[in-house]
């Protein structure tokens, strides 16, 4: 556990960006913030497991970390990237139940864990808070049926091309030019998180920058204007826009 250097005005900032904390008073934050632990993972580390039982909520304060499940064949897939601001294990904390996925730290973080009992303590008395935890887990839900059309498209081009504008629009820096996606992606990790081949991944990114459609800004993809207007084109993207539209 790090008490260390713990910014309570930062980590305030951060909490309260979180829907589900935006009408939490200030002296109901330091309350909170009094009654939880910071933790500090390193580079690679395990946060935890899909199978454990984990009984707590996760915000991070600094840092990323990578959602992930494991294929039959053993190979990684990431389902989601998280950064400052995110949080995971709010579930675990409804229906006592353990995650879907293991989540693992792909840089130095500092997380922020309330357990079962501090959040029943501040939610079950909060009614707004409550609704806003019900609106976001509909938002979650929504994006897993989202994803699962993703993955049950037979276009690969399709599914790199939403899944690349996906990440352009949770993780992307705009610049002039187009949105630098501000985390490392590499061809198996594409692959993976589409279910194709690494080749057949590394074929299609070919083809977008050969169209000119995304170049490399060292190691991260980079979206041009170009890329935007012919994703627009694209019938899974307006498939997934005519899904996200739907009451």
């Amino acid at each position: 556990m790090v008490r260390t250097n713990f910014d309570t005005e930062l980590a305030k900032k951060i909490v309260k960006t979180i829907p589900m904390f935006a009408g939490f008073s200030d002296s109901e934050l330091s309350e909170l913030l009094e009654r939880t632990g910071i933790y500090m993972y390193h580079r690679g580390e395990t946060v935890f497991l899909g199978d454990e039982e984990s009984l707590q909520m996760y915000i991070i304060l600094k840092g990323r970390v990578k959602v992930v499940e494991n294929s039959p064949d053993g190979r990684e897939r990431i389902m989601a990237i998280r950064h400052s601001g995110d949080y995971f294990g709010d579930m675990g904390l409804l229906d006592g139940k353990t995650d879907y996925a293991t989540v693992i730290a792909m840089q130095p973080s500092k997380m922020l864990l309330i357990t079962k009992g501090v959040f029943d303590d501040f939610f079950l008395k909060n009614s707004a808070a409550l609704q806003s935890m019900i609106m976001l887990l509909c938002g979650r839900l929504r994006e897993s049926w989202l994803f699962q059309t993703i993955i049950g498209t037979n276009d690969a081009e399709s599914k790199i091309r939403v899944t690349l504008a996906r990440y352009g629009k949770t993780l992307g820096i705009k610049d002039r030019s187009g949105v630098i996606i501000n985390t490392v992606l590499t061809h198996q990790s594409i692959a993976d998180r589409v279910l194709i081949t690494r080749e057949t991944a590394t074929r299609v990114l070919k083809r977008l920058r050969d169209q000119n459609e995304i170049e490399m800004v060292g190691r991260h993809i980079k979206l041009l204007d170009t890329f935007f207007y012919k994703n627009k084109q694209c019938e899974l993207y307006q498939t997934l826009k005519a899904m996200e539209n739907s009451p």
